[in-house]
């Protein structure tokens, strides 16, 4: 395994367990937000809706994001890296107040 591979692995691995800590909801309002951004993660986002171990689940999300993270040059890996975690420590830190809106507006209430 090169430098490179190995960066892949450890991204890919640090953002699915991120995600995996998110609570049920956020990290459900999160895999839609990545399935919509990108459809190498499709197979995460049909594990989660459906009941699977959630070592079997980290370890789809982390495939599907590695395979997301390989489709980039180094200087657009960087940038993809900090969006998602971006999008993770979003729903992290998310007040309640604003989620509770934003399943409301998507019906989810």
């Amino acid at each position: 395994m090169d430098n490179f591979d190995l960066l892949l692995e450890q991204m890919a691995a640090d953002l699915s367990t991120q995600a995996c800590r998110l609570d049920d909801i956020r990290q459900q309002m999160f895999l839609s937000w990545l399935k919509s951004h990108s459809s190498r993660v499709k197979e995460a986002y049909q594990l989660s809706m459906e009941v699977h171990g959630r070592e079997i689940f980290e370890n789809c999300l982390r495939k599907g994001l590695k395979g997301l993270l390989e489709s980039f040059s180094q200087q657009g890996l960087l940038w993809e890296y900090s969006l998602i975690l971006d999008e993770v420590t979003w729903w992290r830190d998310v007040d309640p107040h604003t989620l509770a809106r934003i399943l409301k507006s998507e019906g989810r209430d």
